[in-house]
């Protein structure tokens, strides 16, 4: 799983202090990531809880209330309901095995001996 709190965290540390950071004079940074981030989000979740995505993309919940807003998700008792995309959307899986019948007699001995 991607550490995107951890980013923001080593980014601009956990307190409230007025540090430097190094993307300090970089016009768009946070929002640029944010939407990479929220992209990555809508990629691989159905649904997620608000504080989660809070903590992702470094926005208190009342920000990530608009946020869902703007882009048109459902929020019910703090999970958010993404749209599904083919990136997101659960898929069944066939596994086919294709085993000579040779193959499968030497298997089957193989297991009355034990």
């Amino acid at each position: 799983r991607a550490q995107f709190d951890g980013f923001w965290k080593e980014m601009y540390g956990e307190d409230d202090e007025e540090e430097e950071s190094a993307v300090d004079g970089i016009a768009g940074f946070d929002n640029g990531l944010r939407k990479l981030i929220l992209s990555e989000i809508t990629s691989t979740y159905q649904t997620i809880e608000t504080k989660l995505v809070g903590k992702m993309v470094n926005l208190d919940e009342e920000a990530v209330l608009r946020l869902a807003k703007e882009q048109g998700w459902a929020v019910n008792n703090g999970v958010v309901s993404l749209p599904l995309k083919t990136e997101n959307e659960a898929k069944t899986t066939v596994i086919k095995e294709n085993v000579k019948f040779e193959q499968l007699t030497k298997i089957l001995s193989a297991a009355n001996d034990i």
